[in-house]
């Protein structure tokens, strides 16, 4: 019986350029915090004293974590809707609780997640489909960024990486890397990137990540009334109607080997 997997050739009958396989490097012995691979714990968010919901995160940046998903959810309309945040730990992890205006408290329980949303999925646990699809809007007429400005964002997803996270970069208009999110999670990382140029006063004009486009990430960059979002791997159809229906530029950069406008919004 002839094997279905191949390990000379390719399927179109090509040799591998691959380095044959020669045995496992066992590393099951080794202490959990002499691994390359990124922590993970759960992370609680609380308006007041109403959990809203519960996400698998990188606890680092855990504040521009916090406001920055609690602003792509529509739970705060600006960073001046937070009165403080302070970041505690929990049997398994840690709580951020943002001290907010009763009202917006009273709004996150009424759009409370119902499950605990994954690492790999910022729209785990929304209980309707308007939740999902909530800030959608057509951004305002805007250039392409610079090809040089991309060019940049490459370069530093190169220096910058690390084994097993995701990065998020935002950009300037002039190419320069103004802040960085890390993340065990794609959205996460977007989320920290937003929630950090709240604090700061001031939004990116192009944000890119190291990972492929799912509908959430545009949701967050239109959200956040970001202009332009590239990743590196190719988008979902989804992603890709929603960024033209939102007048979002949208970047595939094809694993840094050349870009592809997916989405302009410049016209």
């Amino acid at each position: 019986m002839t094997s279905p997997l191949r390990t000379k050739s390719s399927p179109q009958g090509h040799e591998s350029d691959r380095e044959p396989l020669t045995g496992y490097d066992d590393a099951s012995p080794h202490a959990l915090d002499t691994l390359p691979g990124p922590q993970e714990s759960p992370v609680s968010i609380v308006f007041n004293e109403t959990a809203y919901a519960t996400v698998l995160a990188t606890p680092h940046q855990l504040e521009a974590l916090a406001v920055g998903f609690a602003f792509s959810e529509g739970v705060i309309d600006r960073y001046s809707d937070v009165e403080a945040v302070a970041v505690e730990t929990s049997r398994h992890g840690f709580r951020v609780r943002l001290r907010v205006a009763e009202r917006i408290a009273r709004r996150a329980g009424s759009q409370a997640r119902a499950t605990l949303s994954t690492s790999g999925c910022g729209a785990c646990g929304v209980q309707e489909e308007s939740q999902l699809l909530f800030g959608l809007t057509r951004l305002p007429v805007t250039s392409l960024p610079p090809v040089e400005s991309l060019g940049a964002g490459l370069d530093a997803l190169r220096t910058e990486s690390s084994p097993g996270v995701h990065l998020a970069l935002g950009l300037s208009e002039q190419g320069r890397i103004d802040t960085v999110g890390r993340d065990i999670g794609r959205h996460n990382a977007l989320d920290k990137v937003i929630g950090a140029s709240l604090m700061a006063g001031s939004m990116p004009a192009l944000v890119m990540t190291s990972s492929r486009c799912s509908l959430e990430l545009v949701q967050k960059s239109v959200r956040a009334r970001i202009p332009s979002l590239a990743t590196l791997s190719y988008p979902s159809r989804l992603a890709v109607e929603v960024a033209r229906s939102c007048n979002l530029t949208l970047i595939n950069c094809h694993r840094g080997k050349r870009l592809e406008l997916l989405s302009r919004g410049d016209s």
